[in-house]
């Protein structure tokens, strides 16, 4: 389970960098409103998120199966993605009119951004590995420890 979350650690690092950039570019450069740059960057920090998490975290391979992977995983992540956009762009609207300074209020909101997916992270890992990519591997585990219990111990190889 630790290698699992450190791998789970790992990618969220890599995919909150893509998020992150993409909403500076969006906020800061083109100057797009707090919630459509906060949209914008989870969908491009979401589709990282489930490769690397399917194929490396939770090392599942062969296709993508709509309804015990994919639509549970959308539904996880689309949860969290409302949080922090929704925190961003409150703030942006209270903190807005205090920040003049173009650069300031980017990094602020940005920091914003970032910082909401924080209370979220382990509850997105408990519910990605029990409801989506774990829980074929949590059911074989199961399967291996209650047909190892019904052999006598003096029979196990």
């Amino acid at each position: 389970m630790v290698r699992v979350f450190t791998r789970f650690a790992a990618g969220t690092v890599v995919s909150t960098a893509c998020s992150q950039l993409t909403f500076v570019l969006l906020f800061g450069v083109v100057q797009a409103g707090a919630a459509a740059s906060g949209a914008a960057a989870f969908v491009a920090g979401a589709i990282p998120n489930f490769v690397i998490h399917r194929f490396w975290t939770w090392r599942r391979s062969g296709p993508v199966e709509m309804r015990r992977e994919l639509l549970p995983y959308l539904a996880v992540i689309t949860f969290s993605g409302l949080v922090a956009t929704g925190l961003t762009t409150g703030v942006d609207r209270l903190a807005g009119h205090v920040l003049q300074d173009h650069v300031v209020h980017t990094a602020v909101i940005a920091i914003v951004y970032g910082l909401s997916y924080l209370p979220l992270f382990v509850l997105k890992f408990a519910l990605l590995d029990r409801l989506v990519f774990g829980s074929d591997d949590a059911a074989r585990r199961r399967r291996a420890r209650d047909s190892r219990d019904q052999v006598p111990t003096s029979t196990r190889a």
